[in-house]
């Protein structure tokens, strides 16, 4: 099995309250990078990241 491709997608999701956690909280929105590997025989693998933009497009090329 070898991978044949791999996508990144940043979303945005709206909050309607914020959303609170350990570290702080997020105002807003919400956002994330879902990242897809394609491998040569058809299956997907599915992830991913926090944050969104250049600083997700950066960790995703290393």
């Amino acid at each position: 099995m070898r991978i044949v491709d791999v996508r990144a997608t940043t979303v945005t999701v709206p909050l309607e309250a914020p959303l609170r956690h350990a570290n702080g909280c997020h105002w807003g929105r919400f956002v994330r990078t879902i990242v897809e590997v394609e491998a040569d025989n058809g299956l997907v693998g599915l992830g991913e990241m926090g944050g969104g933009g250049e600083s997700a497009e950066a960790v995703f090329r290393a």
